[in-house]
Parts: structure tokens; C-alpha cells; sequence
């Protein structure tokens, strides 16, 4: 299933669940862009990626505490557009990216105009590259799973708004630490990849 069509099927379950009858979930929505840091192949060229837009969501459950709490949630993001840029012919060229981590957050302040939280986490990611290598050899390795690490923060700003439930904003930045290099068609002097997402949305509280 490719990362656009997981991601559609992931927000239609998030929106199912908010008409259960539980108080202690939340479900966030964020748009943003992720950005890639330049990577250098194991013959010396740069390999310069593009930042893509990025598709996020999360679901999150309360744990305990109050003005102190904690949360096990859920990110997701999904990035379909890097553009990959290189004078190596035999790679890629362009990126597209999911993840799904598993996280503990703590949340500082919660409940009132202001709340700053950090996240962190351990799950799965998932890189598709491009059909074709820039020479126009078809790409023999289109996708790549890796083990990947989630860590990042943000601050929700509470809000009067409720349409059937209370909603709030959110902005935040994560990382998504790859722990082994997606498939470039070239080999890279590196084993893992950090994919810097920064994003903003809304949170619904139910």
C-alpha cells in the first residue's frame, strides 16, 4: 500500500473514533514540511533532497496525571514529494516517506492556555523511491522499511472553539530517525536519517 493510500485509510479511522464516547483521547491534525538534511554517497557526491510536504496525524490517550500528564500516542506522517538532486546518475529521484511511532508524551501545564510537551518514541518507517534512476534503469529497490525513532515537542493552545467536541491548536516539530538509510540506488556513507518535520494543526479533544 503506497504511504498517500495508508495515510488516507489512517484518517478515516482517526475520524471514526472521535464519535466514541471516551474523555481521555485526543486526535491531532497537522499540515507541514519535512526536511531531509543532505547526504553524501560513499564515492563523494552530495545527495540533496527537496522538502516535501507533509501529512500528520496523531491519536493520543491519557494516561495519568494533571497539570503534569502523561500520554501514549500514536504519530503519523506521511511525506510524498522529495525531490532528490544529485549529479550521480545511478540514483533516485525522488523520496516519499511514512512513519508510525509509538510514543510515551508529557505534557506540562495541561489544561490551560498553553501547554508545552515533549514526545518520544519507537516504531516503523517506511521509503518508497522513484520508479526510475536518473539513467533510467528501473529502480530494483522501489521501497525500504526501517526501524525508526521518534523524538520532538510542541505547545497546544487551548481554544473556545467545539464543534461536537472541544478543539485546540498545535504546533510542533519532530524528528523521525530513521535507523537505516532508505534505498538511493547509490551506496551512502551513512546508516541512518534524520526526517525533521515541522507542522501545525488542530487537535480534537473527546
Amino acid at each position: 500500500m503506497s504511504p498517500i493510500r495508508s495515510f488516507i485509510y489512517f484518517l478515516f479511522l482517526l475520524s471514526t473514533a472521535c464519535f466514541a464516547q471516551e474523555t481521555q483521547n485526543e486526535v491531532g491534525f497537522q499540515l507541514g514540511v519535512d526536511h531531509i538534511p543532505e547526504s553524501t554517497t560513499a564515492e563523494g557526491s552530495s545527495l540533496r533532497f527537496g522538502d516535501s510536504i507533509t501529512f500528520s496525524a496523531a491519536y493520543a490517550r491519557h494516561l495519568t496525571g494533571s497539570k503534569t500528564s502523561f500520554s501514549a500516542e500514536i504519530p503519523f506522517a506521511a511525506s510524498p514529494s522529495h525531490r532528490v538532486t544529485t549529479a550521480n546518475a545511478g540514483s533516485i529521484s525522488s523520496l516519499a516517506s511514512l512513519y508510525v511511532t509509538p510514543s510515551l508524551r508529557v505534557k506540562f501545564l495541561s489544561g490551560e492556555r498553553v501547554s508545552p510537551w515533549f514526545s518520544a518514541g519507537f516504531g516503523y518507517g517506511l521509503y518508497q523511491g522513484s520508479a526510475f534512476l536518473n539513467n533510467g534503469t528501473k529502480n530494483a529497490n522501489l521501497f525500504r522499511n526501517a526501524a525508526t525513532a521518534q523524538f520532538g515537542g510542541g505547545v497546544d493552545f487551548r481554544t473556545p472553539l467545539r464543534i461536537l467536541f472541544p478543539i485546540s491548536l498545535r504546533a510542533e516539530i519532530r524528528d523521525f530517525h530513521a535507523l537505516d538509510t532508505p534505498a538511493f540506488g547509490v551506496p551512502v556513507g551513512h546508516s541512518t536519517q534524520d526526517n525533521i518535520i515541522t507542522s501545525g494543526g488542530f487537535v480534537i479533544h473527546f
